[in-house]
């Protein structure tokens, strides 16, 4: 694929480390880049020539070799139809936005709705040279995540901030609630699909639970980004995430919804490089559903 005016973005590389070599492409692709949501999404961006092996079109098929340079090109074709979704913009520039993605909603993918399928009904057109066709998401949050997003609307952001994710620049800041009783802070270094990951946590208080005995109110701090990472170390830890019925069993409250947010965001400002925070409150359902299992506890143990 020779180099042109024409040629479609890139927007992040990715070595292949021994680790991963004689991984399918579609497979490696969707673990390494923040902005591809799943295995079936590489697939489908490697038919479309959107996944190159040092410098050439690769297949989905393609096994990788260590050292190997896999990019990822942008996908050029505008996003359409708009998604009429209520959404709340944190912050918008000429360059970027932040946007508060609400929770049930995929960032992106063959779905109507999509919180990419909303954005052009909520953010003003780049009037830069390099504007995107429609404003592009940075990278992903699970569907049952709510929470900053940061989206891009020039090459030179959407090639800037993937830079910053692939050096692990960007800081990402999580509340959640979880089972049982958790304690102080620590850090969880625990591999996910052979690949290192590492969670930071401090825990800001505990309350009673006729459910499960105790929940806790936790800050994460992820090094790392890899799919379901925080709900996988916290149940490592036998605290899992309350909502969380894809990798607990028993008490997950299902139906409840994860009580997971990202809830601030700190990265470098793709046009003078000064850092940047976005923050917003956790969700109401946060204090609604401690004030509720508090009340419950001591309505019981009452004294007569």
């Amino acid at each position: 694929m020779s180099d042109s005016a024409n040629q479609p973005l890139v927007i992040e590389h990715q070595a292949v480390p021994p680790s991963q070599a004689g991984e399918r492409l579609d497979a490696f692709a969707a673990t390494v880049f923040p902005q591809i949501a799943s295995r079936k999404g590489a697939q489908k961006l490697a038919k479309r020539g959107l996944l190159l092996v040092n410098g050439t079109v690769g297949e989905p098929h393609l096994r990788v070799k260590a050292s190997d340079d896999v990019a990822l090109l942008d996908d050029p074709r505008p996003v359409v139809p708009i998604y009429n979704l209520p959404l709340v913009v944190v912050y918008e520039d000429d360059w970027l936005a932040v946007v508060d993605k609400p929770a049930g909603i995929p960032v992106s993918g063959n779905y109507a709705r999509t919180l990419q399928r909303a954005l052009p009904a909520h953010l003003l057109p780049s009037p830069l040279p390099d504007a995107l066709p429609s404003p592009r998401p940075v990278h992903r949050l699970d569907a049952p995540t709510q929470g900053l997003l940061l989206i891009a609307k020039t090459a030179r952001a959407m090639v800037d901030l993937g830079r910053q994710f692939e050096a692990k620049t960007i800081h990402k800041q999580y509340r959640a609630i979880c089972l049982g009783q958790l304690v102080g802070e620590g850090q969880i270094d625990l591999p996910i699909e052979a690949r290192p990951a590492s969670t930071r946590y401090r825990v800001l208080g505990h309350t009673h639970s006729l459910t499960t005995g105790w929940t806790t109110t936790v800050d994460l701090f992820p090094a790392t980004g890899r799919t379901h990472q925080l709900r996988l170390h916290l149940a490592s830890l036998g605290h899992p995430i309350l909502g969380d019925a894809q990798h607990t069993e028993g008490k997950a409250l299902r139906g409840k919804g994860l009580v997971l947010a990202a809830i601030a965001l700190t990265f470098h400002h793709p046009d003078d490089q000064t850092e940047r925070r976005a923050e917003i409150p956790e969700p109401a359902k946060f204090a609604s559903l401690r004030s509720r299992d508090e009340r419950r506890w001591q309505t019981l143990h009452e004294q007569p």
